[in-house]
């Protein structure tokens, strides 16, 4: 039972880690495009929100007997500015997630264990938080915590278990990751460091009577030119039209989302991993 938990939540993370998808510049750049060819770094405030839905993501996972697959959304996926009181911003971010089917294939002794279900945005919680850079809004760390309770159907038996769980998560960067390269410009490139994502991890129980412990780690080389910005174009979302730059992963197809100045974040995600995908676009913002 634990192993499944474990390997389950494991599978969780992916979109833990989707999570996701932050130079000081004077007030009187506060919030406003420059007349120029370029945009600044935008400024942010305590209380300033943006709000996402994530209609679609999927988990496939293939290693061996173990096949993981995860068909789902994030609803009202909010990030909030707590502290901008030093040289990062502090972001708190919540989510309601929803996956109508989840499929997991486990070795067990000399059989495999067939695990079906789904999971209910009223069942769980997901929280944490991100500290970006004020210089480019990199991205510096990340914590986060998922909890509540899967329903859960094993081989042949036609009843759904229901199953608690609670698993917390605190990944270290040996560098930023450059989301951004402030000010953006028209057909601007700039660089992937040499990256090692280092994630400490407990899972269990839903009330901390089980805690399995874990480190996986996620190293990135150095990669010339890795992003490029494309010009502005106007994209529309739930949240409006917004005139945006479409940034894009150069030599890896792994990363195509657009920022718009006027919005002091992104306004639309794409992201496709070796192991899933995920899309998401604007929902709300009280950034003005």
């Amino acid at each position: 039972m634990k192993y499944k938990i474990l390997v389950f939540l494991i599978s969780i993370l992916f979109l833990i880690n989707i999570v996701a998808v932050a130079s000081p510049i004077s007030n009187m750049l506060r919030k406003t495009e420059t007349t120029n060819f370029d945009d600044p770094v935008p400024t942010w405030e305590v209380g300033d929100t943006w709000t996402y839905t994530f209609d679609n993501f999927t988990v496939d996972y293939d290693y061996g007997d173990i096949k993981i697959f995860i068909d789902g959304r994030i609803d009202d996926f909010k990030w909030s500015v707590v502290d901008a009181s030093g040289t990062d911003y502090l972001v708190e971010f919540t989510g309601e997630i929803t996956a109508d089917s989840y499929e997991i294939y486990l070795p067990l002794s000399s059989s495999i264990l067939h695990v079906t279900g789904s999971i209910k945005p009223s069942r769980t919680s997901l929280s944490g938080t991100i500290v970006f850079t004020k210089s480019d809004l990199e991205m510096k760390d990340l914590s986060a915590e998922l909890k509540g309770v899967v329903g859960a159907k094993i081989n042949q038996i036609p009843i759904s278990i229901p199953i608690p769980f609670k698993i917390t998560l605190n990944s270290s960067l040996s560098a930023v990751f450059p989301i951004f390269d402030f000010p953006l410009s028209d057909d601007k490139y700039w660089n992937l460091p040499a990256l090692d994502i280092t994630s400490n991890i407990n899972v269990g129980g839903k009330f901390g009577l089980i805690k399995i412990p874990f480190t996986l780690t996620t190293s990135y080389s150095w990669i010339p030119f890795a992003f490029h910005c494309k010009p502005k174009t106007d994209v529309t979302v739930e949240a409006g039209t917004y005139s945006a730059y479409n940034i894009e992963s150069t030599f890896f197809d792994m990363f195509d989302y657009y920022y718009a100045p006027s919005a002091g974040n992104l306004v639309k995600i794409n992201a496709i991993m070796p192991n899933g995908a995920a899309s998401g676009e604007l929902k709300s913002t009280n950034y003005s």
